[in-house]
């Protein structure tokens, strides 16, 4: 199915080769995962599959690529598009319709297929991915999570051979991850070939057949799947084990790795009674909660539970119906505490964030405005940089980044100006093993200095090493609430 042999590939504009002299061969009904570290390669590699690599994203490429027969660089995009199925990181950048039921069926209409067909095709993947119910919706005004299953559905609906899957997990619900998988296993049944790209790996160990893992544009270590049972060597090259961690602290009856401590008795943050009412109909309601300085709080629930709307109203992107949301340290004296001193909030999509034409002016950026020194403003750029891995990338545009190392850098833009209260949303999508526990280690000591976090994520592991108490949400509401202690069997509840 997959034939490459010595691809070199270096990007428009960088010296430094993106790939390395790859070569890779992928039989027929195989079911292959590609790991590694953040900026290793991995999605460039796949562009090249079908195509976007060289025809749209220019650059220089040597070597050959073969696709079921046919060379990438004698066939279009789009012709390629009618042998294999490409999820990206980010559903909404192979957007091209508004409503979600347009989007299913864009890919059987361009392919010339009956209205009968398309109808049949369209409603058997949105089944598939649980995405009935929002048939008619906008897929703008879903959820990441949901935008994800809308992207799974539009390929599915192709029926492709090979169905390349970029981090189609990482902003999937354990329902969700759990589901797609059942989707690739019925799909590796009927002899598709499947080229997943992840660094999560605790629903793919039964279904994958071999596992490749990249290095700094290179493969370095091909072979079977019992890599993914030797935790010794996914340490080595970063592949996440939440698995083996959650079990091990349920072994051990020791559940909060962290051991961070906060100041119970100054508050930072009180909601009472908050509700929302989207005009399609979704409400959040009734949502109390208190956060303490020093205090990190974990939100789980499924896809479309009202997650990312609560942390939007908290930080005042969407006006509440009803409720009240009071920060503190209130104003004193006349002297107005500017809200980015306040708090910060990163978006699941770093794209919607990300506007400077560097990572050392994009973590720099509005420092000086706050009252900052410029001796102050590179002291805090040079160490956050250092600490979450970026000081090779100073230099580099934000927008050329992989995606794991976007959220680093917006991560970072936010940890610079040590606000009272930082909310992440989604914060460890595309990170590999090492940077989640970078980051764990920013949390940790930014903790210490007195800066509360709220934590949205579907990531066991990372809530597992960071969180204080966790809060359940479902259709608007909290359900529950409980101590990090009881965390376990409540998360693989979702």
């Amino acid at each position: 199915m997959i034939n490459i042999e010595g691809l070199e590939y270096s990007y428009p504009h960088t010296s430094k080769p993106a790939l390395n002299s790859v070569d890779l061969h992928v039989d027929k009904g195989e079911f292959v995962l590609v790991t590694g570290k953040s900026g290793c390669g991995k999605s460039t590699l796949a562009c090249t599959l079908n195509g976007i690599i060289p025809h749209i994203l220019g650059g220089n490429m040597e070597g050959k690529v073969v696709v079921n027969g046919k060379n990438t660089e004698n066939f279009t995009v789009f012709q390629m598009a009618q042998e294999i199925g490409f999820i990206f990181q980010n559903p909404e950048s192979q957007f091209f319709n508004l409503q979600v039921e347009d989007e299913v069926a864009f890919g059987p209409e361009n392919l010339g297929l009956d209205p009968e067909e398309i109808d049949k095709r369209v409603s058997k993947a949105l089944n598939d991915v649980k995405m009935t119910f929002w048939r008619k919706h906008n897929v703008f005004n879903l959820s990441e999570g949901q935008k994800q299953r809308v992207a799974i559905a539009a390929n599915l609906s192709l029926n492709p051979e090979l169905l390349v899957l970029d981090e189609p997990t990482s902003n999937l619900d354990l329902q969700g991850a759990m589901e797609l998988f059942q989707i690739l296993g019925r799909l590796k049944n009927k002899g598709k070939t499947i080229v997943l790209i992840d660094h999560r790996t605790q629903h793919v160990r039964e279904l994958v057949d071999r596992v490749i893992v990249m290095d700094k544009g290179r493969i370095i270590h091909e072979g079977g799947k019992k890599l993914l049972h030797d935790h010794e060597a996914m340490k080595k090259y970063s592949i996440r084990n939440p698995t083996h961690l959650t079990t091990r602290m349920k072994e051990s009856n020791v559940y909060n790795t962290s051991n961070i401590i906060y100041n119970t008795s100054e508050m930072i943050l009180e909601v009472d009674n908050l509700s929302y009412h989207y005009s399609s109909g979704f409400t959040l309601e009734d949502v109390s909660l208190t956060l303490k300085k020093g205090e990190v709080l974990g939100i789980v629930g499924n896809n479309g539970s009202g997650k990312t709307t609560l942390a939007k109203v908290l930080v005042g992107l969407l006006k509440p119906d009803k409720g009240t949301v009071s920060f503190f340290p209130e104003d004193q004296g006349g002297n107005k505490i500017s809200m980015a001193h306040k708090l910060g909030m990163v978006l699941q999509n770093p794209d919607h964030q990300l506007f400077m034409n560097t990572v050392h002016s994009e973590l720099s950026f509005g420092l000086s405005e706050l009252g900052f020194s410029p001796g102050e403003i590179e002291s805090r750029v040079e160490t956050i940089q250092e600490s979450m891995n970026l000081s090779k990338l100073r230099n580099r545009h934000p927008h050329s980044l992989s995606s794991g190392e976007k959220q680093r850098t917006l991560i970072s833009a936010f940890m610079t100006r040590q606000p009272h209260l930082l909310i992440l949303d989604e914060p460890t999508t595309g990170m590999d093993s090492y940077h989640m526990n970078q980051l764990v280690g920013e949390i940790m000591k930014l903790q210490k200095y007195g800066v509360s976090f709220i934590l949205i994520s579907h990531d066991i592991e990372f809530l597992l090493k960071t969180t204080h108490k966790l809060i359940f949400m479902e259709n608007g509401k909290i359900i529950d609430e409980k101590l990090t202690e009881e965390c376990y069997n409540l998360l693989w509840r979702f």
